[in-house]
């Protein structure tokens, strides 16, 4: 037996099945204003202070106020004009029954909206994430119950929740996000944080938040605009230590040659600590290198540029040598580089290459710039005087 109170806390949590709304209905309509109103007290009072409220419950709320407040007229019958004393009211009840609903949409948005603050994204970055997925370079693996699904898109990560709710197993409440080798991907966390993930990027993150923190755990490069919940700090779990925010937005990036792992402050504040370390905090515009096996990290300030650039569809590189230029490009088009002089490695490159261009425009504006001969064969580049 579904009670009235438990169905309202699922609704509000945004759990109820298309069946148990409709006894959620039947049952509100047998319920009197006293009745309503101590089932809403003692369900506010028994809240979750960890639950949160998404943009699909919200639209769902509302779409349950817009049917309470129809008037259902059977198919092929005309309406009576009449003055009924019980049509009058059935329309009390409904509005009545409406505005609770509202009440509950309006105060659970105003308690969540007290608690997280969503990150805002520039119009340069929302126009890079289209570009990811009209360029098909916004793809990934997604691990739900230990089965990978290849998604390119947040709402196809969602469908394929959706459809592993119907299993029997347990779900498993973890998953984890894989980018390959030439592909990227956006993601909304449920807490409202967005994350860009780099190629060849694992991130494994739980469906929902609990407790005090918002823990997940980074291999490869990834950028975080982090919700601000001052109750709730996020933290991201690297190999080489750990990265406590308090309200910010940082990249991270655990492919350095010698295993460490490359921290870059760009807005707000952050704290990072070692293995085995304290915690050190950084300010905007800081790089901390957290080195395998020290304690202590290494702190400097530097351009953040070519650390944010990324986001806004750009490559950008800084007096790096064509070899690190390379390495970059081969992998985010698929091939493999062969320099016919060892001399040409160490050349330097500085400037800007747009992320969602072809590889031929790519490589006569790296000619341009270096005089070098470049060529492209198959799955090959091959680079020479």
């Amino acid at each position: 037996m579904h009670t009235f109170k438990t169905l309202l806390k699922k609704y509000m949590q945004g759990r109820l099945s298309s069946e148990e709304l409709d006894i959620l209905r039947q049952q509100a309509d047998m319920l009197n204003d006293a009745e309503l109103n101590n089932y809403l007290s003692e369900l506010w009072q028994e809240t979750d202070e960890n639950a949160s409220i998404d943009e699909t419950l919200k639209r769902h709320m509302l779409e349950t106020i817009s049917q309470r407040t129809q008037t259902r007229i059977p198919k092929g019958n005309k309406p009576v004009v009449h003055k009924s004393s019980a049509r009058v009211h059935n329309i009390k009840r409904m509005l009545r029954i409406a505005a609770v609903f509202l009440c509950i949409l309006v105060g659970t948005a105003m308690w969540f909206n007290s608690r997280v603050e969503q990150p805002k994204l520039s119009d340069e970055v929302m126009a890079a994430i289209q570009r990811a997925e009209q360029s098909g370079k916004n793809q990934a693996v997604v691990t739900i119950d230990g089965q990978p699904v290849s998604v390119s898109s947040e709402e196809a990560i969602a469908k394929a929740q959706a459809v592993n709710t119907h299993h029997s197993a347990p779900a498993i409440q973890d998953r984890t996000v894989t980018t390959h080798h030439d592909s990227e991907f956006w993601m909304t966390l449920e807490d409202g944080t967005r994350v860009h993930l780099n190629y060849g990027t694992q991130l494994t993150y739980p469906i929902h938040f609990s407790g005090d923190t918002r823990e997940v755990e980074l291999q490869g490069e990834a950028y975080f605009f982090v919700a601000k919940d001052k109750s709730r700090p996020f933290i991201v779990h690297t190999p080489n230590g750990d990265v406590r925010q308090y309200g910010t937005e940082f990249n991270i990036n655990t492919r350095d040659e010698i295993g460490a792992t490359r921290v870059v402050l760009v807005n707000g504040s952050i704290g990072i600590t070692p293995r085995g370390g304290a915690e050190s905090m950084m300010r905007p515009n800081d790089m901390a290198i957290l080195q395998p096996g020290e304690t202590e990290p290494v702190i400097s300030q530097v351009d953040i540029m070519p650390y944010i650039a990324w986001n806004t569809g750009t490559f950008m590189f800084d007096d790096c040598t064509l070899e690190q230029l390379m390495r970059v490009l081969g992998h985010w088009y698929n091939k493999r580089v062969e320099f016919n002089d060892d001399a040409i490695r160490e050349m330097r490159f500085t400037g800007e290459i747009d992320k969602y261009e072809s590889i031929l425009p790519t490589m006569k504006a790296i000619h341009k710039v270096t005089g070098l001969r470049i060529e492209v064969r198959g799955k090959d580049i091959i680079i020479s005087e």
